[in-house]
């Protein structure tokens, strides 16, 4: 029984390191996937909101990019942009993002594509930043997780 107890609670903490962990992989997702968003979103440039809309229903997101996505949809036919419920940014980075997103459309096409170009760059080096955090960062909250587990069971014993 001991030993049961023992096994639970080291699993219960790796799963805890994973969950936390989690969150710097879902942020360089969220960066890969923004890029790939504005990317395409550059090359198919429109001015017509139905085919913005249509571009947006094909996006195929996943996790927090999928909250994006229907935020900015929710953007498209109100007016507010709520990126409040997207949770791997912070407060300074969804401000960032908000100006990125109401500054798409403001520009005649040629002007669009570099400001879109600038917006990229920005992106890019967020994107390059969360793939450090996540390659240093995950691989230390794992094995620290792991060694305290250890540590704590050893104690319990």
């Amino acid at each position: 029984m001991k030993w049961f107890l023992i096994f639970v609670l080291i699993s219960t903490i790796m799963l805890i390191a994973y969950s936390v962990s989690n969150q710097y992989r879902d942020r360089l997702d969220f960066y890969v996937n923004l890029t790939k968003f504005l990317k395409k979103f550059q090359l198919n440039i429109s001015f017509k909101q139905d085919k913005v809309m249509q571009f947006l229903d094909e996006t195929k997101p996943k996790k927090q990019f999928k909250l994006f996505v229907l935020s900015y949809q929710n953007y498209l036919k109100t007016g507010k942009l709520d990126l409040s419920q997207i949770s791997v940014l912070s407060d300074e980075e969804k401000g960032e993002l908000n100006n990125i997103i109401k500054n798409i459309g403001r520009f005649d096409a040629n002007n669009e594509i570099k400001q879109l170009d600038q917006f990229i760059m920005e992106i890019e080096s967020k994107r390059a930043a969360a793939e450090q955090d996540k390659n240093k960062l995950c691989p230390l909250i794992i094995k620290l997780s792991l060694l305290f587990a250890i540590g704590l069971s050893i104690l319990l014993v």
